[in-house]
């Protein structure tokens, strides 16, 4: 079994809302599972909401000498299945800073009739004053009305702080959010098509400041098909380099140099896998929509001068396996 336990906030004040999430998933055959959360002192023991995703939702509280504990228990489990349980807790009044420690543990029986447990914990820090009663004067650290006042303004202008002072991960394209992305690539120019997959939307923002040093350069263009398809591209130019002057040679209009000679153009040959769909016409649509990207992509990085030719073979017809 793998298990995950998290809360939405590490550091909290006395009254505010701690939201805990577990996600469990099974690797093999287990009867009898259940799964039972720890819920921490220094919370209201009344005042707490869960969720699930399956029909069990509602645990079985079991209140004891060790503490409170929710159980989920789920009985047969099949392999492969997830769990997923939140629970919402508000933390209890207190004069003194103090931990929180929240333990899950599902425990189950495998196919071996043997005992499967696995546990994981999170902990949250309390604060039974707030950070802004240091900018006061002294006399005011005492006064317990102070101290919650300041922590209504302290909760709403943390998010804020918190993103202040993470700004640079804003401006790390492997980082950034996905929805701060477009701004991020708005900042060089650079609009992003959102059929593209994340990675490769993150992989162009972070190269395109190179490809625009190189833009109308085979480099260039190569690393942005690159960056599209997952495939290097093979881009010949086709240069006038047979050709020889002798007496009897006449230069005009129409005239080209060397045999077979194309002047301004190359070929683009790229080996591509075939795309992956539910059904041959939906296949074909994405493979059109791909062939049209590639199209464009060429159009936009060539020399405005040049024209090309563009080769598409299938991985599969040069036996290629993927």
């Amino acid at each position: 079994m793998n298990i995950a336990h998290i809360a939405d906030f590490y550091n909290r004040y006395p009254g505010e809302v701690i939201t805990y999430f577990t996600r469990l998933e099974v690797d093999g055959a287990l009867t009898d599972l259940t799964v039972r959360i720890a819920l921490p002192d220094g919370i209201v023991a009344n005042d707490y909401v869960t969720r699930s995703n399956y029909g069990v939702i509602y645990p079985d509280l079991e209140v004891n000498e060790k503490g409170i504990f929710m159980a989920w228990r789920v009985g047969a489990a099949e392999v492969g299945k997830v769990y997923e349980y939140e629970t919402q807790v508000r933390v209890a009044p207190t004069l003194q800073d103090m931990t929180l420690i929240c333990e899950v543990v599902a425990i189950g029986t495998d196919a071996r009739s043997e005992l499967a447990v696995t546990r994981e914990t999170a902990v949250v820090n309390v604060l039974a004053k707030g950070n802004y009663l240091k900018h006061l004067p002294a006399l005011y650290d005492q006064d317990e009305l102070m101290g919650r006042y300041l922590m209504l303004f302290e909760s709403f202008w943390k998010p804020i702080e918190t993103q202040i002072d993470h700004f640079h991960y804003y401006l790390d394209c492997q980082m950034t959010p996905l929805d701060f992305l477009p701004t991020l690539a708005s900042w060089v120019s650079l609009e992003l098509d959102e059929r593209w997959s994340e990675d490769k939307r993150r992989l162009l923002v972070c190269a395109i400041v190179k490809i625009y040093r190189k833009r109308g350069t085979m480099w260039g263009l190569a690393k942005f098909l690159e960056i599209y398809t997952g495939v290097i591209p093979e881009i010949i130019e086709h240069r006038a380099r047979n050709f020889a002057m002798g007496p009897l040679a006449r230069l005009g209009q129409s005239m080209a140099l060397g045999r077979n000679n194309l002047p301004h153009t190359f070929t683009v040959k790229m080996a591509l896998p075939p795309l992956k769909a539910e059904s041959e016409s939906k296949r074909e649509r994405l493979e059109t929509e791909r062939l049209r990207t590639i199209e464009r992509i060429i159009t936009l990085e060539k020399p405005a001068h040049t024209g090309y030719n563009l080769e598409i073979i299938r991985s599969e017809e040069l036996g290629i396996r993927n």
